[in-house]
């Protein structure tokens, strides 16, 4: 792989007028901004499609009830938790593929690709049959008896979704990597259109008039028919992906290079991946610890959480999205050697999302109430969704931080380190807190989300001294591969 080429001295650099130099810079930048949200803009609405799935889910299960709305997100928490670590996995293909991209390496890139296939496909069985216990699970973690049986029941249904997921996941590695970000974008949105259809069959129940004496009837299933209706959706996109990439020609994902496992290209993702796939693993599961806590509160409490990180979630995936575009801006400029576009990338992609974030708390603080009101009409729900949402507002520029810290250093292939910090940041610090402020204190709800404030502030301070330390300090390349 290429590396960034060492700064010249200060005597070796050509001497420039200060207004051409910062006339200069201020046009490089411009141009990193344009590049930026060119990738950002489809990626942001990929991640937002792909939370909208969790939303349209939790808005049309809503009318169920409290309980219902408790256990679509105990199932979201356990599923979510050990899917992550997956996930994260396969994003290690990210940074080879832009790398490789950048040093206009073709076949490599889809060596890559065939390697990430082959790695979701072991993946997928362990998660898969983690989902198949969902109910023990449940029961282990002492939550509602009424809360426990739907959620087991709406993990078995989404475990079944496991494998196209991840398929899914490793096929749209290779596209965003190489700057080909619409293609996923606009299957995750034909998909999200797809589960509100499949919701409203499968959650409520229909029947279908064909002719005299032949009908087809559907019973309702509630929260377990929701997880139906994502796993049909899930093998679909895989199918339509797959189409795509074969369609395209000047891809050809599979063209002139071996389709079996090499040991060797799977050992350097998971090196690069394994530890991004620890850190959203620790970062999801503190919020799945959350959702625990809240159960031991009461089934409001959990109902009303449910609601707020699922709006909370909404703003963050546009703060993932354009992070995820930093990662691949990072990733191309070290592959083509600059490290001065290393800095503008790290730099653009800090800007615009803390910015972003700052807005939306603004938001959070303004019209809580108006907020809650669209998923729910229970005066309890809403009343306690409106303090969760001004803890939300807390944490909002914090969660923008450090996931633009995370995704600028996986660009660089640096994930070991932030992998500790985000253990570090989480469980040391923002899950006992919330255990303690939410449980032995008066605080109950806000206490639990008091905690995960101080859990994201301490991982995004430490994840900026990170990025200083390696994008700025000494050799990038050495740096990554001392992380």
């Amino acid at each position: 792989m290429s590396t960034l080429a060492p700064v010249p001295p200060p005597a070796a650099r050509r001497r420039t007028p200060p207004a051409h130099g910062r006339r200069r810079r201020a046009l490089l930048f411009a141009h990193e901004l344009r590049a930026l949200t060119r990738v950002a803009g489809p990626l942001i609405v990929s991640q937002l499609g792909n939370i909208a799935m969790n939303t349209t889910d939790t808005i049309m299960v809503g009318p169920l009830g409290a309980d219902a709305l408790a256990a679509s997100g105990l199932g979201n928490a356990i599923f979510i938790a050990v899917l992550m670590l997956a996930m994260g996995t396969l994003m290690g293909m990210s940074p080879l593929i832009s790398q490789a991209f950048g040093a206009r390496d073709a076949a490599e890139c889809r060596r890559i690709l065939v390697q990430g296939l082959w790695l979701a496909a072991l993946l997928a069985i362990p998660v898969t049959a983690y989902c198949m216990f969902g109910g023990p699970i449940a029961r282990a973690l002492h939550q509602p008896a009424e809360v426990t049986r739907d959620a087991a029941g709406y993990l078995f249904a989404l475990g079944c979704g496991v494998p196209p997921m991840l398929l899914f996941i490793a096929l749209r590695q290779y596209l965003d990597g190489m700057g080909e970000t619409k293609p996923a974008m606009a299957l995750t949105f034909i998909g999200v259109a797809v589960n509100v259809v499949g919701n409203l069959a499968l959650i409520y129940g229909f029947q279908l008039h064909l002719a005299p004496g032949i009908d087809i009837r559907v019973r309702p299933g509630g929260v377990i028919g929701s997880g139906w209706s994502t796993t049909i959706v899930r093998w679909a996109m895989l199918v339509a992906m797959a189409a795509y990439l074969m369609h395209r020609r000047d891809l050809r994902p599979f063209s002139g290079i071996p389709l079996g496992p090499s040991f060797q290209r799977l050992k350097e993702m998971l090196r690069i991946g394994a530890p991004i796939g620890v850190q959203l693993g620790a970062e999801i599961g503190v919020f799945a610890f959350a959702v625990v806590l809240m159960g031991w509160i009461g089934a409001s409490a959990q109902a009303a959480h449910q609601v707020a990180i699922n709006i909370a979630s909404a703003t963050f995936m546009v703060a993932m999205g354009t992070s995820l575009a930093g990662s691949i801006r990072v990733g191309q400029h070290v592959g083509a050697g600059s490290r001065r576009g290393v800095h503008r990338a790290v730099l653009t992609t800090y800007a615009l999302v803390t910015a972003f974030m700052a807005m939306c708390a603004v938001l959070f603080l303004v019209a809580p109430r108006w907020l809650m009101g669209l998923y729910t009409h229970d005066p309890e729900l809403i009343r306690m969704g409106v303090g969760l949402l001004a803890m939300a507002a807390a944490f909002q520029v914090f969660d923008g931080a450090q996931v633009a810290g995370l995704c600028a250093l996986r660009g660089a292939s640096d994930t070991r380190v932030p992998m500790w910090i985000t253990i570090l940041g989480y469980w040391a610090i923002g899950a006992p807190a919330a255990w303690l402020l939410g449980t032995r204190t008066s605080w109950g709800a806000m206490g639990v989300w008091a905690g995960l404030v101080l859990g994201l502030a301490a991982v995004a301070l430490m994840l900026a001294w990170r990025v200083r330390r390696v994008m700025w300090a000494g050799p990038l390349s050495a740096r990554a591969a001392a992380g």
